[in-house]
């Protein structure tokens, strides 16, 4: 039996069908690749899956849930716990950050993360779907490998600073000479930052007392 990755695409209610969740991902994922957040609705979304808008609104609660969701499909938290997990310790800066330009670097899904990014920087309502996919996902998720003691959530937000802050300014704004190196120069550029986020000591970082242990 195929996979729903594997179905046809069709526009329209598929009669009788079951309701794929993520073929619905799917759909959402393109619509806001194409227009970005403030352009897609709920009823594109739903007539691209071939579902009801009642039943996204049912899977997903709202269009912020739904653009949340579906940006795991392109920015997968747990692939980058699973570099961080398996990364030697010297090494987890340098692997982290060619983990994660390399997904803007795929054509696949940079063009995604391009008006996602862009979405989330001038339109409120993804700002804040961005903002709690960060930290409920990609920051809880990295924390996590990193062995999730009261620090790491932190020394997570600090290395995201560094990797957001590249991909706006390389990828979107597109401002040289950051945009102009190659991914291997950019990530041994970027990659001692993160890693000193990642590993260095906790005095050196300045980290509070409270998120010690």
């Amino acid at each position: 039996m195929p996979s729903p990755a594997e179905k046809p695409r069709r526009r329209g209610r598929r009669q009788g069908a079951a309701v794929s969740r993520e073929d619905v991902l799917l759909a959402a994922k393109q619509r806001f690749a194409e227009q970005g957040y403030a352009a897609t609705t709920l009823r594109q979304v739903a007539g691209d899956a071939g579902v009801d808008a009642a039943m996204v609104s049912y899977l997903f609660g709202s269009k912020d849930g739904l653009f949340r969701e579906s940006m795991r499909l392109i920015l997968d938290p747990q692939r980058l716990a699973t570099v961080i997990a398996q990364a030697p310790r010297t090494e987890l800066g340098a692997r982290l950050t060619h983990a994660y330009l390399g997904i803007w670097e795929r054509p696949e899904s940079g063009a995604s993360m391009v008006t996602m990014l862009s979405s989330a920087t001038s339109n409120s309502a993804a700002h804040e779907a961005f903002r709690e996919f960060m930290r409920d996902y990609v920051l809880a998720a990295v924390a996590g490998a990193l062995g999730g003691g009261p620090d790491t959530r932190l020394r997570a937000m600090l290395a995201a600073t560094n990797l957001v802050g590249t991909a706006l300014l390389r990828y979107v704004m597109a401002v040289g000479p950051l945009a102009e190196v190659s991914l291997e120069e950019a990530a041994a550029m970027i990659g001692p930052s993160v890693q000193r986020y990642l590993t260095a000591d906790l005095d050196e970082l300045g980290i509070p007392a409270r998120y010690r242990q």
